[in-house]
């Protein structure tokens, strides 16, 4: 046995060393797995390797939080809280099992700790193996503590905190054991695809470390005197172009390059970050419900929660009072975002929810805040509804958020409850209630119509589009608190939030492990929390079991999520990616400009490396030079049947969608693509010289017109030597025309695509996209897409590309993921089909049907 395997895991190999070094067997390399293809490790989105030290931590949680449960549980403690917390962690088990550990609360704690550690990587298969057996335990332990005798809930809790004990504390997954010595062996596996896959992913990470060096743009543009739009910029940048871009934001956590951007808390805070604030504050009023009816024991939770809300709320407020007073303009842009404006009415909802939670502790901040809160939102709405109305808005501003105003006029009609014995309250109440709910219902129909019918439309999560559970909810706990009857309208409004809330969680769970975490997810928790006080007043009408666990499986569930998406908010903090200014979303025409130029930049730089391969004398076998020579030939073959494809579309597509914005803006650039094309004829005369010797070609031509015959000369050379004389030929002009063809996408970058980013609508650069994609044959596709895909400078452009291609052309996803099957490496293949699963063909595993 290896000392990896008596370690309980298994290593991953160095860069530069044999991959079939794996701490695994090596008679087993050769057989065949037990199980069919489609269920190899690691299953669902789980990532091929994963940083132990990610690992360690969670199991460190794990184990302090099975002891904790056990031990209140033996000791009489609250006991049904125990039942529901011991649920969390077995769904947090499934969790990590189908998707790694970014998407469980343990998990993205865990990622915290890990960022301060140095990284260790290792295969993720045997860790899903040992999430499987957390699985095992934790189910039994929930089932102990619901259904088994006092004691039998407590020992798997105790069992299973040893073993995650064991991994955390002292770095020996027994899982990871049982997983090289029990599947492996008996071939259960695929060992062969855990190996490639498994290595192939932390080469790719040395590789794109090594393709940044530390620059100073500022010292270029004082040395030249040139000006760019990047050139104020300190930190990393590709290292294989001299104009290539710097990096901006780091698109991976898992290199030595951390962000270099610049982390500003008070320039760079959103409307939208208060929202964590406002989802703990709703959830701390569920608690405080369930507290009120006698359902929970304590209050500790809910004030608990109240805290957390505050802090969280206020050190949001404390950022962007200063962003307002050190900048006041970029408050003022906050506002007239099209869609982030809408967020502000979440202030005072949030102020509304934290009167509500003040209520029979301080009334006098319990009415301060409600004013506040519920006449600030009725501004807000008026505001923005009307600014919506009277100023044209395009289909890509269409959204439920829309409705965010009106969903804080109802929530403060609920919260008049205690004090409707006053005069004029129920008044008051029926004029924030009515008039929200009844504009609600007009809007709703048109707003999801629109929203199917937008152009802008993505397969990405809306999660505004959960307003239709909260508005129907406090829509129903508004009308029982006024009128005290459960009548026809109560239970249709409550039902339709819950057919909404169904729906909208099948949805968002669908997008939830495909997309990044962002703050807009609290949201949900929001619209979760809203949907609870209706179901709440269901249960103490009927009073039942079957209400009783419906009450508190929605429960555990909202407090479930709010811990998890504070996980995942406590990682992006620490880690740098809030608080800074990100890119643009993907659009339609990204893959044809943008993407592809760095596609050309790349494969320009790997051109010239492999040509100076190829006669520079190493020490090698004379095999290794002959090698190079034929993956140079294979991808300039590459190289110029995608230049081909690029200059069509924008000579006879881009450019004269151009001149109707902007006559002549393109004309520099026509003249650029001529001569490239002259440079490109000569290279290729080499080229063909070089793949068959025996041929004479014409690598000069010398024209001189006469001004009366206009009769042309041509100059023929003499046929050239040897190999190696053909490519010293070919390098000087090689190197010339990759100069010039970046230098002629910069000037695209610089002085023409900003025209299609600011003038061209989205509906027409969707179809402008579709038609460039006719230019070209699909042979000239077949080698132009995998070449695009292959040479972008990170793995993050490579999706960009493609989530780029599949907003213009969603329906031939599945023709692009066979093309790049036959192109492109299979692991590689494999990464993309899990963030891209349009690409994977019918009826196999990961499929995504969206269209």
């Amino acid at each position: 046995m290896s000392a990896d395997a008596k370690e309980g895991k298994q290593k991953l190999v160095k860069p530069g060393e044999d991959v079939s070094v794996y701490g695994l067997k090596d008679d087993l390399k050769t057989s065949v797995p037990w199980l069919p293809n489609f269920l190899h490790f690691p299953f669902f989105y789980f990532p091929y390797v994963i940083n132990d030290w990610s690992a360690r931590f969670v199991g460190m949680q794990v184990s302090i939080t099975c002891i904790i449960l056990g031990a209140l549980f033996l000791a009489d403690v609250n006991r049904g809280a125990i039942k529901w917390f011991s649920a969390m962690v077995f769904a947090g088990y499934v969790l990590r099992f189908g998707w790694g550990g970014n998407y469980s609360f343990f998990g993205a704690v865990g990622n915290v700790g890990a960022r301060f550690c140095p990284a260790e990587v290792m295969a993720g298969a045997p860790k899903q193996f040992a999430a499987l057996c957390g699985i095992m335990f934790s189910m039994s332990a929930m089932l102990g503590y619901f259904l088994g005798p006092f004691w039998l809930g407590p020992l798997f809790s105790f069992m299973l905190a040893g073993a995650a004990g064991m991994e955390g504390f002292l770095g020996f997954c027994v899982g990871c054991w049982f997983f090289e010595n029990l599947l492996v062996p008996f071939n259960i596996v695929d060992n062969d695809f855990i190996n490639k896959a498994s290595s192939q992913v932390p080469l790719e990470r040395k590789k794109f470390q090594d393709r940044f060096v530390r620059k100073s743009w500022e010292s270029e543009e004082k040395e030249n005197g040139t000006y760019r739009p990047f050139k104020k910029f300190k930190g990393y940048a590709p290292a294989n172009t001299s104009v290539g871009r710097p990096l901006l934001v780091k698109y991976s956590d898992k290199t030595e390059h951390y962000r270099e951007d610049d982390v500003n808390y008070f320039t760079h805070c959103k409307l939208s970050y208060m929202l964590p604030g406002l989802g703990w504050a709703a959830v701390a009023a569920t608690f405080k419900q369930l507290y009120l009816q006698g359902l929970v024991p304590d209050q500790y939770p809910w004030v608990l929660m109240t805290i957390v809300g505050i802090v969280l709320f206020g050190t949001w407020a404390a950022f962007y009072m200063t962003k307002l007073v050190i900048n006041p303009m970029r408050v003022i842009k906050d506002f007239e975002h099209k869609h982030d404006r809408y967020y502000a009415a979440g202030i005072t909802i949030a102020l509304i929810l934290f009167g509500y939670l003040a209520q029979r502790e301080n009334d006098d901040i319990a009415r301060g805040l409600f004013w506040v809160g519920a006449m600030g939102n009725l501004f807000l709405t008026l505001w923005l509804l009307t600014r919506t109305f009277i100023h044209p808005i395009s289909g890509g501003e269409i959204t439920p958020a829309m409705t965010i105003p009106l969903l804080g006029n109802l929530l403060a009609s609920v919260t008049l409850e205690q004090w409707l014995d006053w005069d004029s309250i129920p008044d008051l109440s029926y004029f924030l209630w009515a008039p929200s709910f009844v504009l609600w219902l007009l809007l709703a129909p048109g707003l999801l119509f629109k929203i199917m019918d937008s152009p802008a439309l993505n397969p990405g999560l809306r999660v505004t589009v959960m307003t239709y559970i909260a508005a129907p909810a406090l829509a129903a706990s508004a009308y029982f608190t006024l009128s005290r009857s459960e009548d026809v309208i109560f239970f249709s409004l409550f039902f339709f939030s819950v057919l909404a809330e169904l729906f909208c969680v099948m949805l968002f769970l669908a997008n939830y492990f495909r997309a990044n975490f962002n703050e807009g997810y609290w949201f949900a928790v929001f619209c979760l929390s809203a949907g609870f006080f209706p179901l709440l007043t269901f249960h103490l009408l009927r009073k039942t079991e079957f209400t009783y666990v419906w009450v508190m499986a929605h429960e555990s569930v909202l407090l479930g999520m709010a811990l998890i998406l504070s996980g995942h908010t406590i990682n992006n903090v620490v880690h740098g990616k809030w608080f800074r200014k990100w890119p643009g979303p993907v659009g339609a025409l990204n893959w044809m400009t943008r993407l592809s130029h760095d596609a050309f930049r790349c494969g320009g730089a790997k051109l010239l490396e492999l040509a100076d391969d190829a006669i520079t004398d190493y020490g090698g076998p004379a095999e290794d030079k002959k090698v190079k020579l034929d993956q140079f030939i294979e991808l300039f073959d590459q190289y110029t049947v995608a230049l081909d494809v690029h200059a069509d579309f924008e000579d006879n597509v881009m450019f004269p969608a151009i001149d109707m914005y902007c006559p002549n803006r393109a004309k520099l650039a026509e003249g650029q693509h001529h001569q490239i094309h002259d440079s490109l004829a000569k290279i290729i005369a080499i080229v063909n010289n070089i793949k068959d010797p025996s041929k004479t070609a014409k690598t000069g031509a010398e024209s001189e017109t006469k001004a009366e015959g206009k009769e042309e000369t041509e100059k023929k050379e003499e046929p050239k030597g040897s190999t190696e004389d053909l490519i010293k030929e070919l390098i000087p002009l090689l190197k010339e025309f990759v100069a010039a063809n970046n230098e002629h996408f910069v000037h695209e970058e610089d002085h023409i695509a900003h025209v299609f980013r600011k003038l061209m609508p989205s509906k027409e650069a969707k179809s402008l996209a579709r038609k460039c994609f006719r230019r070209g044959s699909p042979e000239q596709w077949r080698k132009a897409l995998p070449f695009i895909v292959t040479n972008q400078e990170y793995y993050s452009r490579r999706v960009n590309f493609l989530l780029s291609l599949r907003m213009a052309y969603p329906e031939r996803m599945q023709l692009f993921g066979a093309w790049l099957y036959q192109g492109i490496d299979e692991t590689l293949f494999q990464r993309l089909r899990v963030d891209i699963p349009e690409l994977a063909p019918r009826h196999t595993q990961g499929h995504w049907r969206m269209w």
